[in-house]
């Protein structure tokens, strides 16, 4: 069950008390999770003095507009850098993003992780 911005409140609170110095807050709502609603993440941002990291199925507007916003301090990126190891460089460019084969996700070998081609500007 997703918090209530009072709960995520009162963490955010008592987090800034105990000395975290962020919160890394991910909403998998892309991949079919319950939304993290965007008045539980302006609770957050307010009631904590941190940095707060936010991710889950940014693309290059998204994150900016976040960053811009104040909403967060930095944005990360899970499954884009799997298959776009130069994926500062695309999301720069504005470079097609190549998409990452699940089936290779946590393997035990080197497939998926090492052998994806980087952009052209990187060659």
């Amino acid at each position: 069950m997703p918090y209530s911005e009072e709960q995520a409140t009162y963490i955010a609170e008592k987090l800034n008390k105990i000395g975290v110095v962020y919160i890394h807050l991910v909403n998998h709502s892309s991949m079919g999770a319950p939304e993290v609603k965007a008045s539980v993440v302006e609770k957050i941002r307010m009631a904590f003095k941190g940095s707060l990291i936010l991710s889950g199925g940014y693309d290059a507007n998204r994150a900016e507009n976040d960053l811009d916003s104040g909403t967060g301090q930095l944005i990360a990126f899970g499954r884009p850098y799997i298959s776009n190891p130069d994926l500062p460089v695309k999301l720069k460019t504005g470079a097609e993003l190549t998409a990452p084969d699940f089936s290779t996700f946590y393997t035990a070998d080197a497939k998926g992780y090492t052998d994806y081609a980087t952009s052209a500007i990187l060659a």
